[in-house]
């Protein structure tokens, strides 16, 4: 029996290894396709080199003289991916429940909420930033809305992914000793993914901060918007100062995402 076992365990390790061996060798095709098509013009980077350099040299020293600007643009940005957080977050959680197979028993209302999921994220930050300043005007507040709508793909789907992979047994004795569908959520599940769910918001945190900083390039605000003034200015001094401010405000927000996950460890 044991040796049945083992020859099962053994086939299976087989296929996934021919699988990755497949995908690799079909990345390698699609690469080597796009080599050969001349994807990358080498000539004209070896053109852009020493424009680049140049470009690089005009940014030293960098300028700080319009730092007490830059204070609210970097507030609005730290708000605004705050916000998109929290806003992704409320309204992905319980879509998750339901986009879980292992919990939804209407797989009509599961496919939707899972194509909708894939909907947002398809949709690049960017494209759906332009999209909402369009309607709603110039400011924070789209910005806040455009990442928002991003984060709720990716949370719903990692969410209910995570779902998915909770221990039936656990919801199964639960579910036998008469608790409510609210009460299988809520001591069954949640407590299983609950440290998951901690990282998957954090790292989430972390994306829509480095996204806040760029939206300013569509007019959604933020300290991105300072960013794109510059360099339409040419003002490479200036551009250097708002970059290194935005490095130090990373750093800051990831380095508190981190103290908040392991706290809750």
């Amino acid at each position: 029996m044991k040796q049945k076992y083992n020859q099962i365990i053994e086939k299976y390790s087989n296929k996934k290894k021919s699988i990755f061996l497949t995908f690799l060798f079909i990345t390698f095709i699609i690469s080597a396709s796009l080599f050969y098509n001349d994807i990358f013009n080498y000539s004209l980077l070896m053109n852009g080199i020493p424009a680049l350099i140049i470009i690089l040299g005009e940014m030293f020293p960098p300028d700080f003289t319009n730092i007490n600007t830059w204070y609210k643009p970097c507030l609005d940005s730290i708000t605004m991916s705050i916000s998109s957080t929290f806003l992704a977050l409320i309204i992905a959680l319980p879509l998750s429940f339901i986009a879980a197979r292992n919990l939804s028993k209407f797989f009509l209302i599961t496919s939707i909420v899972r194509l909708y999921f894939s909907i947002f994220r398809a949709v690049p930050d960017l494209v759906m930033g332009i999209i909402i300043v369009a309607a709603v005007g110039f400011g924070s507040i789209s910005g806040t809305l455009a990442i928002a709508i991003h984060s709720v793909g990716m949370l719903g789907k990692f969410i209910s992914e995570s779902i998915e992979r909770s221990d039936e047994q656990i919801t199964n004795i639960i579910v036998a000793n008469g608790a409510s569908k609210i009460q299988v959520l809520r001591f069954g599940i949640l407590p299983q993914i609950y440290q998951e769910l901690v990282d998957l918001v954090m790292y989430r945190w972390e994306y829509n901060f480095r996204q806040s900083t760029i939206m300013g390039i569509v007019g959604a605000g933020g300290i991105g918007f300072e960013l794109i003034m510059s360099l339409r200015l040419m003002n490479y001094q200036e551009v250097f100062a708002i970059l290194l401010i935005i490095f130090v405000l990373i750093t800051a927000v990831d380095s508190l995402s981190y103290v908040i996950r392991n706290s809750f460890k």
